[in-house]
């Protein structure tokens, strides 16, 4: 949706917030609600973006330039003269004025019953093809979808028997989403048919098989309680697609030191796991082309993992590694399940160790990789995945721009500790 075309869209409804991101917020992503065309244009970088949080509801926020600061910038720029000695100590005895602020556009919160108060939010993803379109995850279980431009919830479905944990669209799709919670399992919903949902992935061995299954109005817990001959069930804390193959996608379990890589097109087990962290996975993140490897070179992504052992770690999955770890591992499968009529009876995944390490100064929570160079996403904007690089601020066109001595290289950032790191990989 064009924000020039429709000046109403999400008109506030409260004045500026005083409220602090750092305690209410659980997780926070920006998109450009700009055409792509617009890049092309004298300035490539919208003066305006919209930030949405999760935590006791969902917060939608509207990002704009400090006008003050700006015209403060610009002055300095035009009077060397306020650069003077004194107006530098006068500076540095000030705080800093932010570049940006935040202003509240609306705050969306559904009930699971007209009796009980809305529960919180545990994580939310945004629709790309499209924006007006955000799924929330919730710890009653549901899964709410939300359209923007009314404030309401198109529908809330029980998602899962036990809390949902992560919530993730799939990319290039405006109807299917994958949802991980506390009962162990990876589910797959589809806004046509919302009466059916597939299991493709589920942590209790025994009963990780593929389903596809109706719904009743007693929710998915009537039909599986969570719970395998074992009684173990271990919780998957979160879930990533591969935004350049939505065959693939990414996921971990509670207190796990190793993120396992799954085909939707061979459910069941894992395809690849990945290795290196001493500690609990705290986040993991699907990150753009290798810049290294040539345009025509196999390289689907990169894909990065922060942990409580103060971790960063970088994986490079070529779309050949994936292919073929794919290929083993339903051959494997169906040799097994011939001999045993259990697809789990020694059946061994294969394990990816990473390129790159960093050490941050403690654990790490969340991490997060910067988009291709603004020229780069000018030549591919007619790409269905053009939305997942929109917003790069003009400061980092020196480190973007292909011309640069930066360029060319792939950057990424991460939260350790009160403290958030900027990377080049």
């Amino acid at each position: 949706m064009d924000k020039s075309q429709d000046p109403d869209w999400m008109q506030p409804e409260t004045a500026e917030t005083s409220r602090s991101m750092s305690s209410t917020s659980s997780l926070g992503s920006t998109f450009s609600a700009d055409d792509p065309a617009d890049l092309s244009q004298e300035d490539p970088y919208p003066s305006r973006d919209l930030l949405a949080s999760s935590a006791d509801c969902l917060h939608v926020w509207e990002m704009e330039r400090n006008e003050d600061v700006s015209d403060m910038y610009g002055a300095m720029s035009i009077r060397p003269s306020l650069s003077s000695k004194k107006h530098h100590e006068q500076q540095q005895q000030q705080p800093a004025a932010p570049r940006y602020v935040l202003r509240e556009k609306c705050a969306l919160a559904h009930a699971k019953s007209s009796v009980s108060p809305p529960a919180p939010l545990t994580s939310f993803s945004w629709n790309a093809p499209s924006p007006n379109l955000i799924v929330t995850s919730s710890i009653d279980t549901t899964c709410t979808i939300w359209d923007l431009p009314t404030r309401t919830a198109l529908t809330q479905l029980i998602a899962h028997d036990r809390e949902v944990y992560d919530v993730d669209w799939c990319p290039g799709s405006a109807d299917v989403f994958a949802s991980v919670g506390a009962d162990g399992s990876v589910r797959v919903f589809d806004l046509r048919n919302l009466e059916h949902s597939t299991i493709i992935y589920e942590t209790n061995a025994q009963s990780s098989m593929s389903h596809d299954r109706r719904r009743d109005s007693k929710g998915p817990g009537a039909l599986y309680g969570g719970m395998g001959p074992s009684g173990m069930t271990v919780p998957l804390l979160r879930i990533a697609f591969n935004p350049w193959d939505a065959n693939y996608l990414a996921t971990f379990q509670l207190e796990s030191n190793t993120v396992q890589i799954l085909d939707v097109r061979a459910p069941g087990s894992s395809i690849l796991e990945l290795r290196g962290h001493s500690g609990p996975v705290n986040s993991v993140a699907w990150g753009p082309p290798s810049q290294g490897i040539p345009r025509n070179g196999p390289s689907k992504g990169m894909i990065c993992t922060g942990g409580d052992d103060a971790q960063c770690l970088v994986y490079d999955l070529t779309s050949a590694t994936l292919r073929t770890a794919s290929a083993q591992g339903r051959r494997s499968r169906n040799s097994l399940y011939q001999r045993s009529q259990s697809p789990h009876d020694g059946w061994r995944v294969g394990a990816e160790v990473p390129v790159l390490a960093y050490t941050a100064p403690s654990m790490v929570n969340n991490v997060s990789w910067l988009g291709m160079s603004s020229a780069s996403r000018r030549a591919s904007h007619q790409s269905k995945h053009r939305s997942f690089y929109r917003n790069l601020l003009s400061e980092w066109t020196d480190y973007t721009s292909p011309s640069s001595r930066h360029g060319g290289t792939d950057w990424l950032a991460l939260c350790a500790g009160q403290s958030v790191k900027v990377l080049r990989v």
